[in-house]
């Protein structure tokens, strides 16, 4: 694909993603996650949580949608959504407009994609399992721990548990000496994957654990049929090395602009 095809489809399953994302939150009030669509403008607006600047987004905005950007910014209720700035869209009169409101760039994001094949080497020492209805609870419970102070009670358990085993989000955990290592997904859509969750336990970081997942998720992907894996990392990351490493490619460098 041309690179603007590959910014199209990674924004629209992006989009895909964070709705699942609200769908399973672990959060005391179920999330309200709104999606609305303006012109080429995709606006993601959460009644529960305005002050999140992941489920409070604006996508695709740029200077065909200039005239309607104060309409825009009056969708929220704390008037600052954080904008997912692609660099198609990034011309003068659109960052001249974002900083006479407020907004200034405040960070960026390496969205990558790869072709999976089945011949990558998922050979690993560690024991890596895919998270099943029986596994659910204790992977939740992993979710907690990498969160610290993060309360989670029976009710977000019971209301979430099924999203860690439907079978278009896959998830993974690796243990080690059978104690909690790493953990990561693979959410899909369609004929295309996207990685996502990476997070490895800091007494077991700098072992190869994230590579191991990587590594058995793409092969699953391939097995699967699917054509197509995203992902995004922070620039420089070391799981932007991780993802280089495997075979991913950049597609694109967005930019995250926010009210200061």
């Amino acid at each position: 694909m041309k690179p603007l095809q590959y910014l199209n489809q990674i924004e629209k399953i992006e989009v895909e993603l964070t709705k699942l994302n609200a769908n399973r939150s672990l959060v005391p009030v179920r999330r309200k996650l709104e999606v609305f669509q303006i012109g080429d403008t995709t606006l993601l607006r959460d009644q529960t949580d305005p002050a999140s600047d992941y489920y409070n987004r604006i996508k695709g905005f740029g200077p065909q949608d200039l005239q309607g950007l104060d309409n825009m910014l009056s969708y929220y209720y704390n008037g600052a959504p954080s904008f997912d700035m692609s660099p198609n869209h990034m011309t003068e009169e659109v960052t001249r407009a974002l900083s006479e409101r407020g907004f200034l760039p405040v960070g960026q994001l390496v969205f990558m994609f790869i072709n999976p094949s089945d011949e990558i080497n998922r050979t690993s020492a560690f024991a890596i399992e895919r998270v099943t209805e029986k596994s659910a609870e204790e992977f939740i419970r992993w979710i907690g721990l990498s969160k610290e102070g993060m309360e989670i009670n029976d009710e977000m358990i019971a209301r979430s548990k099924a999203f860690f085993y439907n079978p278009n989000f896959i998830n993974y955990m690796l243990r080690i000496e059978d104690n909690p290592a790493a953990m990561g997904s693979l959410f899909l859509n369609g004929q295309e994957g996207y990685i996502a969750n990476d997070y490895t336990f800091s007494n077991y970081r700098g072992r190869g654990c994230q590579l191991a997942l990587l590594r058995q998720r793409l092969s699953d992907a391939a097995r699967l049929g699917i054509k197509t894996v995203y992902t995004d990392v922070e620039f420089g990351s070391i799981s932007h090395g991780n993802m280089a490493k495997v075979g991913f490619k950049t597609a694109f460098l967005n930019t995250i602009w926010m009210k200061r």
